[in-house]
This record gives C-alpha cells, sequence and structure tokens, in this order.
C-alpha cells in the first residue's frame, strides 16, 4: 500500500502541480517506502538505455535548431509560384511543411518558425486577431509539427512511450514500417482537418494568399555552407538509421549497433568541430546537452522505473492486481475491437490527464494484454500511441498543449473546438488504420 501510495501521489504531483519536482521528489518518497534506496532509484532510471536515447534526441534537436535546417526547408518550399492566390493550397502547403521538418528533427524551430510566417501572410493581408483561418494554421503547425516528430522511431517520443513497453515485453518499436503509418496518420489527419473546418464552418479564405513580394523575399533566402552540409549530413542520418531495418548484415550490421546514439554522436561532432570565421564550434555539443535537454518528462520517465519495478513485484503486487482486472475487462472481446475501445477511452481520458502519465499507467498493461489475446503488440502501440499525442483538447492533456492555449492570438475557443476536433479525427482515422498496421507490422507476430 505503500509504494501505491507514492503511485497516486505521484499522480496528483504531475496531474495538477508540476511534473519535474513530484518526479524527482518520487525517488525520495520510494525510498521511504524500503523498496530501494534514493540513489538506487536514480540509478534504476539512469542506467535504462531508453533514457539514455531520449536525452540524446532532445540534445539532437537542439544541435538541428540551431544549425537552420528548418529554415532552409520551408523557405525553399513557400517560394514556388504554385501557392500565389490559391489559398487553401497554401494552408495546406504551410501544415505539411511543418509535418516535414518535425519529422527531420526540427518540430519546435519549425512551428516558430510557421507560426511566424503565418502572422507575416495575415498581417500583409490585414486579416484581424482571432480569424478562424489564422487559429486553425497555430493550431494545425503545432499539431502536425509535434505529430512529425513524434511518429519518426528513432526520435524521442517514440523512444520514450515505447521505452514503456520494451520494459514489460521485451518488443522493440523500430523501422520505416512504423515511421510510414505515422507519418500518414499524421497527414491524414491534418488534411482532414483542413476539410472538415473548410467544409462545416465555411470561412472566408479569400484573402489568406501569399503576395508576389513575400513570395520573392523567399525566393532570394540562400543556404549557407551550415544549413547545406546540415541537411545533406541529416538525409544520411536518416538513411544509417532506418536502412538497416530492411538490409542486413556486414556494414549495415555495423550501423545497427551504432544506432541512433552513434549517429547522433557522429552528427554533433561534425558541427562542435566545425569552426567558423571567429574561431567558435558551429554548434557546441555542451548547449546541445545544457540546453536542449528537456529534464521534466525525462525524470518523470525516469521514476517510473523503479516505481514500475516496486509495483510489479510479488510482495507488493499492484501491477498483478491491475493486469487482473483489466484482463477480466477485455479478455471476451476481439482485439480489434478492443484497439478500438482503447483509441476511444485512452485518447479521451488523456484529453483531461496528462499523456505521459497516462502512457505510462496503460502501455505496459494492455501492451501485455493484447499479445496474450493473439494481438500485434506494434499495432497495438501505435493505436495508442497516436490516442496520446492527439493531446490538446485541453490545456492539462500535454505540455506542448499549452502552447495553443496560451497563444495570444488563439482565441480560447478556438483552441477547444480544434483540439476536440483532432481527437475526434484521430479515433476515426487511427481505427481506419488497423487492418493496415496488421499488414505493416506482421512480422512482430508469431
Amino acid at each position: 500500500m505503500k509504494v501505491f501510495g507514492v503511485f497516486l501521489g505521484l499522480l496528483y504531483g504531475w496531474g495538477f502541480i508540476d511534473i519535474l519536482w513530484p518526479s524527482v521528489l518520487g525517488f525520495f518518497t520510494l525510498a521511504l517506502t524500503g523498496y530501494t534506496t534514493v540513489l538506487g532509484g536514480f540509478m534504476a532510471g539512469f542506467n535504462n538505455a531508453t533514457t539514455i536515447m531520449v536525452i540524446f534526441s532532445y540534445a539532437f534537436a537542439y544541435c538541428l535548431e540551431q544549425i537552420g535546417v528548418s529554415e532552409a526547408i520551408a523557405y525553399w518550399a513557400l517560394s514556388k509560384k504554385i501557392f500565389l492566390n490559391r489559398p487553401w493550397l497554401l494552408i495546406s502547403a504551410i501544415v505539411l511543411i511543418t509535418v516535414l521538418i518535425g519529422m527531420l528533427g526540427g518540430m519546435f524551430a519549425g512551428i516558430f518558425l510557421m507560426w511566424t510566417v503565418v502572422k507575416a501572410i495575415a498581417e500583409a493581408n490585414n486579416i484581424e486577431k482571432g480569424n478562424l483561418i489564422v487559429s486553425m494554421l497555430y493550431a494545425l503547425i503545432l499539431f502536425g509539427g509535434f505529430s512529425g516528430g513524434q511518429m519518426v522511431p528513432f526520435f524521442g517520443g517514440v523512444i520514450m512511450y515505447g521505452g514503456f513497453l520494451t520494459k514489460n515485453t521485451g518488443i522493440v518499436v523500430e523501422g520505416s514500417a512504423f515511421l510510414f503509418a505515422g507519418e500518414l496518420y499524421t497527414v491524414l489527419s491534418m488534411l482532414a482537418i483542413i476539410l472538415i473546418v473548410k467544409v462545416i464552418f465555411k470561412p472566408n479564405a479569400s484573402s489568406f494568399i501569399l503576395t508576389e513580394e513575400m513570395r520573392q523575399n523567399y525566393a532570394q533566402y540562400q543556404l549557407n555552407k551550415k544549413q547545406e552540409v546540415g541537411l545533406i549530413t541529416l538525409i544520411f542520418y536518416f538513411l544509417a538509421l532506418l536502412l538497416p531495418s530492411v538490409f542486413h548484415g556486414g556494414f549495415w550490421a555495423m550501423l545497427s549497433g551504432w544506432g541512433m546514439v552513434g549517429m547522433t554522436v557522429i552528427y554533433m561532432t561534425i558541427f562542435a568541430i566545425w569552426k567558423d570565421e571567429n574561431g567558435q564550434s558551429m554548434c557546441p555539443m555542451g548547449e546541445c546537452f545544457t540546453k536542449g535537454v528537456a529534464w521534466a518528462p525525462i525524470m518523470l520517465f525516469m521514476v517510473t522505473i523503479p516505481l514500475a519495478n516496486a509495483m510489479e513485484s510479488e510482495e507488493v503486487g499492484i501491477m498483478v492486481t491491475v493486469n487482473q482486472a483489466c484482463t477480466s475487462i477485455f479478455s471476451g472481446l476481439n482485439v480489434t475491437v478492443m484497439l478500438i475501445l482503447v483509441v476511444i477511452i485512452i485518447g479521451f481520458l488523456t484529453q483531461l490527464l496528462h499523456n505521459l502519465v497516462m502512457g505510462a499507467l496503460f502501455i505496459p498493461t494492455l501492451g501485455a494484454i493484447v499479445i496474450e489475446m493473439g494481438g500485434n503488440p506494434i499495432t497495438f502501440f501505435f493505436v495508442i500511441y497516436a490516442a496520446l499525442c492527439c493531446s490538446f483538447a485541453t490545456p492539462a492533456a500535454s505540455m506542448q498543449a499549452g502552447l495553443i492555449y496560451g497563444h495570444d492570438e488563439v482565441p480560447v475557443s478556438h483552441s477547444y473546438l480544434l483540439g476536440w476536433l483532432y481527437y475526434i479525427v484521430t479515433v476515426v482515422i487511427v481505427i481506419a488504420m488497423i487492418p493496415l498496421c496488421n499488414i505493416l507490422f506482421a512480422s512482430y507476430m508469431g
């Protein structure tokens, strides 16, 4: 009961107070139960491979932001004449460009950059604050930028949430198949929201156009040497992490052994060694780890490791009880029906509670049940992960949700409208994608 009390205390702290300090305090309160020591708890968290990969993924994202890869992609795309006097095409392109930037690792950089682009277009056309088109763009840039990056199997989101599945089942989420499914879901969900807003709410988009002057300014943007090298090496980075899941032996086995951490070290080392005209590093590696690493979600993940160990132990028996309760609920259901209920129920609950907390609580338990029922574990992970990632319907749903509810140019009513619309669209698209996922992830069966 003492361990369960620590768990409830952490849930309350994460949901109503903060993420960072309740997580750190959790190591101390867990030690008070006698299950472990404070140092032992921290060691259990730091010694986990997922923790190391998450730290490096944050550092890598900061490195990309400093290099300026996001600007190069965005300005090149927006310089095309096809977007002139075609507002809905321009709107779709802005969102999809943000998804691409997020997929390439520039999540925050891409979001804030594209927000600046939207603001510039709105001001050039004298569009008033609170316009639904502009609100939708601010929201979808945020949704698409995060989803584009969170669906990459070797970036922080999948690594962290997938770690909950790996710890309990030993199954690792990786490969190009998951990347394809995740980005397909992201693109479809963004375009679906645009279509729904256009058809149902019928906003006047005629004033949201790219002027010729702005297009020419984007066309005149020139990549510097650092951005050119950054973009080229980023392509090699992606290929080096994706292709070993397709090819095997020799060279590919070596790349697989290096993994995300090894390739990130190589990428950051290039720009740490490379000096500018003032003799300074293009991107000091120390800054990547001191300024780029978000310790709040990392500490939350770390404290769940010794906490989960305690809850799974025979003398505590909490997870056994939870497992039995969930099994009794889902045991009589078809696996597909269970997955449908997961995306609906977990997706709804994560709008009211924090998504990382929901992931830590339900991914290990429900994942094991799906495997026992003969279901595909990666299809399950895709379903629940997508449900957890569409967490924008309330300010409490996730850390990133606050970015749209705190945006001074987006009415709160629009934030709620678009957040709940994202949840509904996610439910429909994810359910429709379950058969496709079973095909894509067939190798995980048997």
